[in-house]
């Protein structure tokens, strides 16, 4: 569809090797935006999907907790494509650790990956808007918080800096013709997810609490995705969108 066309844009996507952040690039990259993937992880799979598909695609195997990553990112992307359209902001970690024994390590991290990393790209991103003087679109991954357990207090108080931060930065930069935004994911089968009981199964009993009673996709993000990443967005600022069957509507 025109309204959603992407063609001569440039998608940046953190965490592109896996999960939703490989689904989203596919996704933007079938709309016409050429990509340029970060990741830890092998993403040559994805490279060959989005070539197939007319695109262009390069990409860095970093870690952006590594001092000096997000800026020598920076400079690859410019160097490869001149400019960047839009940014996914998906790298991300999530893992299971009881609220009361949680180390120190494991909550840092968690801050270190989701919220610090998240914040300098975005800064540095902005920058480049700026420079651009066309403004540009950012969408933070976010999530819900999950009932009944113990052991995601670090990803969620994470998630909960990301959507302060994605208000924020739509407050100050809206002046520049910058969207920032956030998805908050639900218990999705695409990607990294919320589960309970031995974190390797998902729990049946969760679905009880889902209005649309079953797991959300990567087909259920395409849509919103693509609304906040083209121009049909460019009045819509600041606002976290939960895609979770109805589940942070329950009580």
């Amino acid at each position: 569809m025109e309204e959603f066309d992407l063609h001569e844009k440039v998608a940046l996507v953190s965490g592109a090797s896996q999960g939703m952040g490989y689904a989203m690039a596919l996704t933007l990259a079938r709309h016409g935006a050429d990509i340029f993937g970060v990741s830890i992880g092998d993403d040559q799979d994805l490279k060959k999907e989005v070539e197939a598909m007319g695109q262009r695609y390069h990409s860095l195997t970093i870690s952006l907790t590594t001092p000096g990553a997000i800026y020598t990112l920076m400079k690859e992307v410019l160097a490869a494509y001149g400019h960047i359209d839009i940014l996914l902001n998906f790298a991300g970690i999530m893992k299971k650790e009881d609220t009361l024994n949680i180390h120190k390590q494991e909550w840092e991290m968690a801050m270190d990956i989701n919220v610090n990393a998240a914040f300098i790209l975005a800064q540095e991103v902005i920058k480049q808007f700026i420079k651009q003087g066309c403004g540009g679109k950012i969408i933070n991954a976010s999530g819900i918080l999950p009932k009944h357990t113990s052991q995601y207090c670090a990803y969620y108080t994470s998630k909960g800096a990301v959507d302060a931060m994605t208000r924020y930065l739509a407050m100050e930069f809206g002046k520049d013709d910058i969207q920032v935004n956030a998805i908050v994911f639900g218990f999705m089968t695409t990607g990294t997810s919320l589960m309970a009981g031995d974190g390797n199964h998902y729990d049946e009993s969760i679905l009880h609490d889902i209005p649309a009673k079953r797991w959300g996709c990567y087909k259920d993000v395409d849509g919103l995705l693509l609304l906040l990443a083209s121009k049909q967005s460019n009045y819509i600022n600041g606002v976290c969108i939960p895609v979770d069957g109805g589940y942070s509507i329950q009580k």
